[in-house]
């Protein structure tokens, strides 16, 4: 039996050691396809030039069988023209992987140049306005190589350990049935034994009464905790997003924040820093900031 269990802790520790060694580093090279769609509607007449667009992934990219850009990831572009029923476009631009690295992003299959060719003109209408509307699919490129480290989409199963040869029984003798017993026949009659008066009976001890359980009372119920959601831009992108003077990432990011009185602050080399109150009231669902950043001289 310890040979079976040795067997079976062996199988296992393969199995796990394989697992660990498909964690791999795959590599996604520049042009590959990533398909994007708009997370807001987009119209001519709301849209200013420089604005963000915001964006998710609407598809993973899987490489090597690793999901290198999950889908619901972050991406962004920005409006590049805009005239009221008449010109409307905008560029893809990024995207922000789990690890919270950036990765740029492109229209053009292929680098140019001509900023022209790197735009998306749009020519639908929408409610009787130039424009798109949320949830429209269109497919950007990495403009750059990545390297991104993870582990298979699918881990596969551990192999099951090899089966154990079957032990040979030992065959257990049977018991060995009593002698019977001869009832002896007595030579003569035995006198017969009165039976014994019976003794005085005991009187039961009255039953104690146990105490009285103790109530149990439900524990309260917890209540659900409310987070507002906090919209984080500035032009350029790129700045450290400070929530009482604690780092949350760059811009742009979305962060859940509970109800309260904050301070929010950009920061970006190069540039001056930003900050300003940031007061959220319970039962507001959303809040945007929205900086463009000076200088430094």
């Amino acid at each position: 039996m310890k040979t079976g269990r040795t067997i079976f802790i062996l199988g296992w520790a393969v199995a796990c050691a394989c697992i660990t060694a498909q964690a791999q580093t795959v590599h996604v090279a520049e042009g590959t396809q990533v398909r994007v769609r708009l997370a807001a509607d987009l119209l001519s007449s709301q849209a200013t030039v420089g604005a963000t667009v915001m964006m998710e992934i609407s598809q993973p990219v899987i490489s090597q069988g690793v999901i290198v850009i999950p889908a619901g990831s972050m991406a962004w572009g920005a409006v590049q023209e805009a005239k009221k029923g008449k010109v409307l476009n905008f560029d893809v631009e990024g995207l922000r992987l789990p690890n919270q690295n950036v990765v740029k992003l492109r229209v053009s299959p292929h680098k140019t140049t001509n900023a022209g060719k790197d735009e998306i003109k749009v020519d639908t209408q929408v409610g009787g306005d130039l424009g798109v509307e949320k949830g429209t699919e269109y497919t950007a490129y990495l403009d750059q190589d990545i390297d991104v480290a993870g582990a298979p989409s699918a881990p596969p199963t551990p192999a099951a350990a090899p089966p154990v040869a079957p032990q040979p029984a030992v065959p257990v003798p049977a018991p060995t049935p009593a002698p019977a017993q001869v009832a002896a026949t007595p030579s003569s009659p035995q006198p017969q034994t009165p039976p014994a008066s019976p003794g005085p009976v005991p009187v039961a001890s009255p039953i104690q009464a146990s105490p009285a359980t103790p109530a149990v009372h439900p524990a309260p119920i917890a209540q659900p905790v409310e987070y507002i959601t906090v919209e984080c831009f500035s032009d350029p992108l790129g700045a450290d997003v400070m929530i009482d003077d604690e780092y949350h990432g760059s811009t742009p990011s979305i962060l859940k924040l509970l109800p309260g009185n904050h301070r929010i602050e950009y920061r970006l080399m190069g540039y001056k820093p930003y900050s300003q109150p940031l007061t959220l009231k319970s039962g507001d669902s959303l809040t945007t900031v929205r900086v463009t950043l000076d200088k430094l001289p």
